[in-house]
């Protein structure tokens, strides 16, 4: 009898233990997938109605770096999409089409595909040159409100913009990921952070960074580099708000300068991933420019 009541008990212990991991793994969204032409993209999801909320991540970044966001708007109503890109996270690796030009018709394809009509559309770092790519074309379905996180239309250096690396700049750093990629990464993350970070968040930007193919990345890292969406500024005809670093507040107040309906906002003492390292603040912005009229 005795070997029944501790048999029992740890058989109650250890169901306990899974049901606490299991409900601690629980995440507030959905993992959703959808089938774009020859990729399929990897999406989360979480909320329900028509106020559509849809974040984009940067260069080699996947749609979990949003994670502060997504429980935030949706408990405020907001129907929340985070995307993989095409080659990032786990939508589908390809060898060509590693464009902006191409993941902005990626993205016209999935908002047509889930009926999505009106949304505020907000990309952080090299997903600002998609969203520049995708509010320039006459085809896509325009956005509400646009939202650009900390990143710039052009990615070299230009006498007349505030900008950009300098050819030996990027050299430097594409021959640093060709040369050791893991530890090039690993630096890339923490260098998204003015303040130190728990070592479980590099982690998770690190091996998200590295499901990209490293081809991939360097065509996604050339289109950036190379590319001058200058003039898409003056095309973008919505509400636009600006979110950006202090030490990236000069490519801000240009961007501002070139865009007609735009508001500048600065978060202080944050680094690149500003809505990770300061999400109250970044969060209160963005929800108050959602209010907006």
């Amino acid at each position: 009898m005795g070997r029944k009541v501790i048999l029992a008990g740890l058989i109650s212990f250890f169901m306990v233990g899974l049901m606490m991991q299991n409900a601690a793994e629980k995440k507030p969204w959905k993992d959703m997938n959808v089938s774009l032409g020859d990729i399929k993209v990897h999406y989360l999801e979480a909320g329900t109605g028509d106020r559509y909320l849809i974040f984009i991540p940067g260069w080699t970044m996947t749609a979990e770096v949003w994670k502060e966001q997504i429980p935030y708007f949706t408990a405020r109503g907001f129907h929340v999409y985070a995307i993989d890109p095409r080659s990032q996270g786990l939508t589908t690796k390809t060898e060509g089409g590693n464009t902006y030009q191409q993941q902005a018709a990626d993205l016209h394809a999935f908002v047509k595909t889930l009926k999505i009509e009106r949304s505020v559309l907000v990309g952080w770092s090299a997903a600002v040159p998609l969203l520049l790519e995708y509010v320039s074309s006459p085809e896509t379905l325009q956005p509400d409100k646009l939202v650009l996180v900390d990143g710039t239309p052009m990615g070299h250096k230009e006498t007349d913009y505030p900008g950009g690396r300098t050819m030996q700049e990027a050299r430097d750093r594409l021959m640093r990921f060709q040369d050791d990629r893991a530890k090039a990464t690993g630096e890339f993350v923490r260098s998204m952070f003015k303040s130190k970070q728990p070592e479980l968040l590099y982690k998770e930007l690190n091996d998200g960074s590295l499901k990209t193919p490293l081809g991939a990345a360097l065509a996604l890292f050339f289109d950036f580099y190379t590319g001058d969406r200058r003039n898409a500024l003056f095309r973008v005809g919505v509400p636009t708000l600006l979110l950006f670093t202090e030490e990236n507040r000069s490519i801000g107040e240009y961007m501002q300068s070139k865009i007609k309906r735009a508001k500048l906002e600065i978060i202080p003492e944050a680094g690149h991933a500003m809505f990770l390292e300061k999400p109250q603040s970044f969060n209160q912005i963005l929800e108050a420019f959602l209010g907006e009229q």
